[in-house]
This record gives structure tokens, sequence and C-alpha cells, in this order.
């Protein structure tokens, strides 16, 4: 994790001018309050960069390329012992259809791997359908089906929220399986807090097999924290996060073939991220 998260790094400083966000987080380790394993806890690095942005009328169109590296620190498991790979191209569609409604969809193809399992196993597909009815200028229904591998799996799941601005400088979005409060205390300056899903599901090989055989890694997590964000020069913004882990489930195939499972405890977590606006 230390020398990737060195290269991803230097790559940010290389492409500053180009960067949308980075992002690396970490969890505290502790002991599962049940299954294998003594103490669990996960490091994360993520970068996002822009690729299109179009306008037309009544339709926008934005693209991204988007990498995430994952490593389970897992004592006392022999299992989802690499560093995991989600590489992706999110792509948001919107199109307004009357003066109150929306159409809204989310494609993300991807690879998740640990670079050694490499196949039409290793693809997946992120996808969010869903429609928008304002009720007011700034408030809104938001309705549809998402499948998301931040679930740690790949089921289809319903969309519901509404969002509304409290006040001139607040603005909420609540429903599942995102919610958000963001109050905005300056043109510099906002605090938030939030609970979204933030697990995965990638597809390994494990080697020590004969033959070695691609198995998959799921990991479940709620997370909940309160954040804040500063404009800390031109456009360049900072970011940091804290809060606490929810309702975890971590499965992997470990050397001997069998399947281990545990459920970590509520731990916290903390998050640092950067973003270049244009």
């Amino acid at each position: 994790m230390r020398k990737i998260t060195t290269s991803l790094l230097l790559s940010l400083a290389a492409l500053q001018a180009n960067a949308s966000t980075f992002q690396w987080g970490q969890e505290i380790s502790g002991a599962p309050d049940s299954g294998v394993g003594t103490r669990f806890a996960t490091s994360t690095v993520a970068i996002s960069l822009p690729l299109e942005r179009a306008d037309r009328g009544t339709e926008s169109l934005t693209s991204d390329v988007s990498l995430e590296l994952t490593e389970f620190r897992w004592e006392g498991a022999n299992a989802a012992e690499g560093e995991y790979i989600w590489l992706s191209v999110p792509i948001k569609y919107r199109q307004k259809r009357t003066g109150s409604t929306e159409f809204h969809l989310m494609a993300e193809p991807g690879v998740m791997t640990d670079l050694d399992a490499v196949g039409t196993e290793n693809l997946n597909l992120n996808v969010e359908v869903s429609g928008r009815t304002y009720t007011g200028r700034t408030t809104f229904w938001q309705y549809g089906i998402v499948v998301d591998r931040k679930f740690g799996d790949r089921k289809p799941r319903p969309l519901l929220a509404l969002a509304t601005k409290l006040t001139s400088d607040t603005e909420m979005w609540l429903g599942f399986p995102r919610s958000n409060i963001q109050t905005r205390w300056s043109q510099e300056f906002s605090t938030y807090a939030r609970f979204y899903p933030d697990g995965g599901y990638w597809k390994e090989e494990v080697d020590d097999l004969t033959p070695a055989k691609v198995t998959t890694v799921s990991y479940t997590n709620w997370r909940m924290g309160v954040g804040a964000e500063f404009r800390w020069r031109n456009g360049v913004w900072l970011n940091a996060e804290i809060g606490q882990l929810r309702n975890r489930t971590i499965r992997a195939t470990d050397s001997t073939g069998v399947e281990v499972s545990a459920d970590p405890a509520e731990n916290g977590y903390w998050q640092l991220g950067a973003s270049l606006r244009f």
C-alpha cells in the first residue's frame, strides 16, 4: 500500500492542473465482534480525474476516470491479504423532461481485481437509474434503482431521497442509500454530516490453491461521519472527515479454499482529501 500510495501522490502532483479529487482514509483497527481473526481494519486511497463535461439544451453528460486501492489489515486470518483495485469510468447523464421532472442515469463500468485475477469475471457495472420531481425551486424527490458494489455485492436496491434547503445556507439530502446535511458558513468553508455505504466487492486469485482459484472478497460497511471542507488557495479545496463504522462484515477465501468471515466491531475511521475545482 505504501509504495502505491506514494505513486498516486506523485501522479496527483504531476496532474494537478487536471485533477478532480484525491482521498486517503484509514479505519481504526479493532477486534471483531465475531468470526475469524484477532483485529481488522482497512486502508483506502482513491483518485478521480475528469474526462468530459458537456451540456446541450436540456441534457448534460459528465465522465471521469477513477482509481481506488484498498488494503485489508485482517490479523489472524489467512485471507484478503492482497491489494485490491477498482478502476472505473463513471458516466452521468441528466435530461430535463418537463419544468418539474428530470431523468438521471449513472453507469460506471470498471474492473475489480487484485492484479492476479484478470478476466471477464473481474468486470463490473454500477448502475443508478432515477427520476426527480421538483415540488419547489429548491426541493425535489428522487426515486429509482441502484446497483452499487459499495454494498459489498451486486444486488439491485431501491433509491429514495428528499432534497431541500433547510435554510439559505443549509442543504439536506435525506434518504436511502445516502443521507447528507451540509451547511456553508462562507464561500470558503462548509461542514457536513452524512451516512452512506462504503464497502466493496472484488475478485481475487488465491495462488496457494492448486490449481489457483478466482474467488470473491466482499466487505459490507456503513459510515456515519462528520466533516469539513475549506478552500486553501485558488481552486484547491481540502477536506477532513471522521466518524463511526456500522454493520460491518468481511468475507473472503483463505489459502485452504475455505470461505471465512468476520463481523468487525463498530470502530472509528478518518479520511483526508483534496480537490481541484475549475
